[in-house]
Formats: structure tokens, sequence, C-alpha cells
């Protein structure tokens, strides 16, 4: 299960980023995943919740934003949004250049710096 790496690489950030700016709590994060990531949102939201414990991102929020997969047909260029290994529906080519939906990155990072609860420094 990737997403357990995943999640703690993810709270590794963010804490880090809290560190960075001064310290505080980390409230709230965004994570930009592609369908094509290969990561389970419910599974990496979770193992995130487990992952935050007894750090300055305790109780932080993880908003999933879900970015489709966006292919170019190879033969006649078309661009949409459609899953792999479908067919282009123009042509009926297989496969194509993926444009989008490999995303996994977090976006933003939202933290309290007023907070005296900052926890650990993990």
């Amino acid at each position: 299960m990737h997403e357990v790496a995943l999640a703690q690489r993810m709270v590794d950030i963010a804490v880090n980023a809290a560190g960075e700016n001064g310290g505080g709590r980390v409230i709230a994060a965004r994570l930009l995943l592609g369908s094509l990531s290969g990561a389970e949102p419910d599974t990496l939201t979770f193992a995130f919740e487990i992952a935050t414990r007894g750090t300055c991102a305790a109780g932080c929020v993880l908003h999933i934003v879900k970015i489709p997969a966006r292919l170019r047909c190879w033969s006649c260029r078309r661009e949409e949004e459609r899953d792999l290994p479908d067919p282009c529906p123009a042509c009926g080519t297989a496969g194509g250049e993926v444009l989008a939906g490999r995303e996994l990155r977090l976006d933003t990072i939202e933290l309290d710096k007023d907070s005296d609860d900052s926890g650990s420094n993990k």
C-alpha cells in the first residue's frame, strides 16, 4: 500500500513548510491527485490522518482535487478527457499522449501561525 508512504512524505513536506515559515500549525493542505497517479483517495486520506498524529499537522484537513486523465490521440491529435486504454472516439486509436492525470502534488499548505500548539517538529 504505497498510500502510507505518500501520506508520510506529504506530512513531512507540510511540517517542513511550517518550520520554514515561522512555525505554527498546519491546518489545511490541498493535494492535486491525477486519476492516473495510482493513489486511492480514501486510503490516502486515512493514511494522511494517521501520519499527522504527533506533528504540527495533527488535525490538518486534506482537500483532494481530482484531476481527470486528458489525452491527445496519437493519430488524429484530438485532445479530450478519457481513461486509458479507451480508444479515441474520433478515430478509434487506442491510448494516446497523456497531457494530464499523473499529478500527485501538494498544491497549497495553510498555516495557523498564531497557534501555540505547534506539536512536535517531526
